[in-house]
């Protein structure tokens, strides 16, 4: 187990020395580079679990988070038979996720427990590896051996595709992962191990996320980011004036509602997908800072002037994230659905409730 860590931590941070370097060997697929420390069996394919109607019982990580809070709401309206499990239990104790996993038999997991900020990432690295591949593995090894026939449907992130996005065009799940930063290292990491188990045996699904936005996110997040400053100068607590730190950079935003009946649709899937299948999960359309900053002060009715200020650092240190949904569309039977001035609205109004005295 520790020499396979290791060599996944490898893999994902020398990508990142692949992706800067020209006369290297290039940023080579991780999932060949995987390949030759495993020797992976046949795929196989996700058998169908039970539905709705027989109470599905799904183990939930990270439900106390800003996504885990909208995935339980949009649970409730979308499988109202399910039967949720949630334990304060780390990730990291083996013996506690392998005693619950024996007890409470789930038919499915939503792992979404991880350390999910780029800044919080880089100043303890130490617990975003831990936390985003050890506790990754030591769950996904629990099902594969406790709960075998069980779905596990792994939330990762287009942070992966790091430097692949400075070709300019929206990416698919075909794109080479070459990560930038200590955050989406670790998850490549652990993008990688599950598509790695699913050869063996693990039902996983790996669900890359873009750019999400809604209410309670937290607000180094680029949507709260701007429109927290919106609602200060709606009400006299911040001049008219929106600093930003870059306005060009690029985001592929998905409403986190959406994203929640993505994770849903791929928990309760009425057809099997191949183990490991890997899906984008995005809306296809990329906004700039400034036309979302535009955006919220239309949406305000005021006007403000923008100005940029090199200090603050772009979310995903990454100049422009595209992300192609198609295979999503096909396989989950999903497309984004709610209307991007829907959630500038949402989003706005919860930081208006927020600052309010």
């Amino acid at each position: 187990m520790c020499r396979t860590l290791a060599l996944l931590r490898d893999v994902a941070e020398n990508s990142m020395a692949w992706a800067d370097n020209p006369d290297g060997p290039g940023p080579s697929c991780l999932e060949t580079a995987l390949c030759q420390l495993f020797q992976p069996l046949p795929l196989r394919v996700v058998p169908p679990h039970s539905g709705p109607e027989m109470g599905l019982r799904i183990l939930l990580t990270g439900g106390q988070g800003f996504v885990g809070q909208h995935f339980k709401a949009r649970l409730q309206d979308r499988i109202p038979g399910h039967i949720l499990l949630e334990d304060p239990m780390d990730i990291r104790d083996r013996a506690a996720v392998e005693r619950f996993v024996r007890d409470e038999k789930p038919d499915a997991c939503l792992h979404l427990a991880a350390v999910s900020s780029v800044a919080r990432a880089k100043a303890e690295s130490a617990e975003a590896w831990t936390v985003n591949l050890d506790g990754t593995l030591i769950l996904a090894e629990t099902f594969e051996t406790h709960a075998p026939q069980a779905s596990f449907v792994f939330v990762s992130t287009a942070e992966i595709y790091g430097a692949s996005f400075s070709s300019g065009q929206p990416l698919d799940e075909t794109a080479v992962i070459a990560p930038v930063n200590s955050y989406a290292s670790s998850k490549a990491a652990a993008d990688l191990a599950i598509g790695n188990l699913s050869r063996e045996g693990l039902h996983g699904l790996r669900l890359r996320s873009f750019t999400q936005a809604g209410t309670a996110q937290e607000k180094e997040a680029i949507l709260p980011f701007l429109a927290a400053q919106v609602a200060r100068i709606e009400v006299g607590q911040q001049a008219p004036t929106i600093t930003v730190g870059h306005l060009d950079a690029a985001f592929d935003v998905t409403d986190v509602r959406d994203a929640c009946d993505a994770y849903i649709n791929a928990l309760a899937l009425p057809q099997p997908l191949p183990n490991g299948t890997a899906l984008n999960i995005c809306s296809g359309v990329t906004r700039t800072v400034r036309s979302m900053a535009h955006d919220l002060l239309d949406v305000a009715g005021i006007s403000a002037g923008i100005a940029v200020d090199p200090a603050i650092p772009c979310p995903s240190g990454l100049p422009s994230m595209q992300g192609n949904p198609a295979a999503a569309r096909q396989a989950l039977s999903w497309e984004a659905q709610i209307p991007w001035h829907e959630t500038l609205v949402t989003v706005l109004n919860d930081w208006r409730y927020r600052i309010r005295p």
